[in-house]
């Protein structure tokens, strides 16, 4: 009811907008929060599908084993569903008997994911205490707890003038570009 806009209401707007075309083809993932094993006859792995969809027949590969199988069926409170997308809550089986715990993550079997337990990473430090190189750090990965040392940071970025800067450790709020290694492949 503004005289300088012409355009339709905002419920008309949200009833004919378009999905974006970029979420309907992103490839599937979701984070394994909950191994659901009510009795010996069913195991399901329950989590929020953060990207793409997923439906029966799939392919999937577990990560980091690499464990490839393909989805027996799709589980919501309300019953079985044969696709899920982005943003539901679900519990998903697999036709093998494959292991999977908490922390790992179920992608498609076309997923591009890198696996490994040495990153280099730009880091904002917030704690009193300064870094110390080699110290280990917990670190949670969405559902999961790992051990961490990060190695002497590359350099520290200046934040008035983004100018590199030679350093030894970071102090509070800085920000600097380091190794981080990880007990174990993620």
């Amino acid at each position: 009811k503004m005289d300088w806009y012409q355009g339709d209401t905002l419920m008309t707007f949200l009833e004919k907008v378009e999905i974006d075309e970029t979420i309907k083809n992103e490839k599937f993932t979701m984070p394994v929060q909950w191994v659901n094993r009510p009795n010996l006859d069913f195991r399901g792995f329950a989590g929020q599908v953060s990207s793409g969809s997923i439906s029966v027949g799939d392919n999937i590969k577990v990560l980091p084993a690499g464990i490839e199988t393909k989805v027996d069926s799709i589980v919501t409170f309300d019953g079985n569903i044969e696709s899920a997308i982005k943003g539901q809550s679900v519990t998903i089986t697999f036709e093998d008997e494959v292991d999977a715990s908490r922390g790992d993550v179920l992608v498609s079997d076309q997923s591009d994911v890198k696996i490994a337990h040495i990153f280099e990473t730009k880091i904002l430090w917030m704690s009193e205490e300064p870094m110390v190189p080699g110290k280990q750090y917990w670190l949670k990965i969405r559902a999961k707890m790992v051990s961490a040392t990060l190695k002497e940071p590359k350099y520290k970025i200046d934040v008035n003038t983004l100018e590199k800067q030679q350093t030894s450790e970071l102090a509070l709020n800085e920000i600097g570009l380091s190794d981080l290694v990880v007990d174990q492949d993620i």
